[in-house]
């Protein structure tokens, strides 16, 4: 019995550290923080998450929410803002809803990363269906993510 409550013990610490996990700024190495610092000057609200290995800074920049991820050498990984649905590409927005009928729009954001092209994430729903969708510019499905409520609670938090 002594066995399995610490295999299962175990198996929750390994499942728990996948996740993201809010950190104080003195855990931020003075990389990651000088190039935040020099890429996002004006932001504001900042805070903290470890990401699996990188770290991601979730802030407001002239009042937009934004997050940045980077890695433990300063390297800038992606910027993720969030924009309105109005500002999505027309070829984006036909390519939802022909694709998508019937689901609701709960968040839209843009995603820039230093070595691909733009990407726009959509999240829809549908009852207790829910899924991220990542589409070019050009309006193409390039991955659908279920949504699972472990991800939307963290998010809460």
């Amino acid at each position: 019995m002594k066995k399995i409550i610490v295999v299962l013990s175990a198996c929750l610490l390994i499942s728990l550290m996948g996740y993201t996990q809010k950190i104080t700024p003195d855990k931020v190495p003075a990389p990651v923080k000088q190039a935040f610092a020099k890429k996002f000057p004006a932001a504001t609200d900042v805070k903290y998450e470890m990401e699996k290995k990188d770290y991601e800074i979730n802030f407001k920049d002239k009042g937009v929410e934004m997050s940045a991820n980077f890695d433990a050498t300063g390297k800038w990984l992606e910027t993720e803002t969030e924009i309105k649905q109005s500002d999505l590409p027309k070829k984006v927005s036909a390519s939802e809803a022909k694709n998508f009928t019937g689901f609701k729009i709960s968040e839209v954001a843009k995603v820039e990363t230093p070595d691909k092209e733009l990407i726009y994430e959509i999240e829809i729903k549908k009852g207790k269906e829910r899924n991220e969708i990542q589409f070019s510019p050009k309006g193409d499905i390039l991955k659908i993510t279920p949504v699972n409520k472990e991800k939307e609670e963290d998010e809460k938090h």
